[in-house]
């Protein structure tokens, strides 16, 4: 099973597909319209929408509508899910808190604060608030 904290009891045991917000220090991973433009932070604002992710443990899947988190040379993007695409291949991982992806070894990773880029890389770098919405 897949677990991650909550604040209110410590931890959640999610279930094969669910919907969580990522996020951390107030930014929230945010698929910024999705297409072309990299995946990047934006302030959460609870709203839902571009901030929400559906996530199918059982397909090791990230997706929002039809579009799967995808590793691109450009970051993160948000692009048609395709079965067996490695680069679309991303899990809860418990103990580092962050969306995994085994293929490539990495985590999801803040790679530039100033202008809110996400991509991904070590996976000891940096830990998420993943919360069911």
């Amino acid at each position: 099973k897949a677990v991650v904290s909550t604040q209110s009891t410590g931890e959640l045991h999610i279930p094969q597909t669910t919907l969580v917000t990522v996020s951390q220090e107030g930014w929230c991973l945010d698929s910024m319209g999705g297409g072309d433009t990299p995946v990047g932070l934006y302030k959460c604002h609870g709203s839902g929408g571009n901030q929400n992710w559906k996530v199918d443990s059982a397909n090791k899947k990230v997706q929002q509508n039809d579009d799967c988190l995808t590793v691109a040379e450009t970051g993160l993007l948000l692009l048609d899910c395709q079965t067996g695409n490695m680069n679309q291949q991303f899990e809860l991982n418990t103990e580092f808190h962050s969306l995994y992806n085994s293929y490539h070894n990495v985590c999801i990773t803040i790679t530039n604060p100033r202008n809110r880029a996400v991509g991904v890389g070590d996976c000891k770098a940096q830990q998420w608030d993943i919360k069911e919405v």
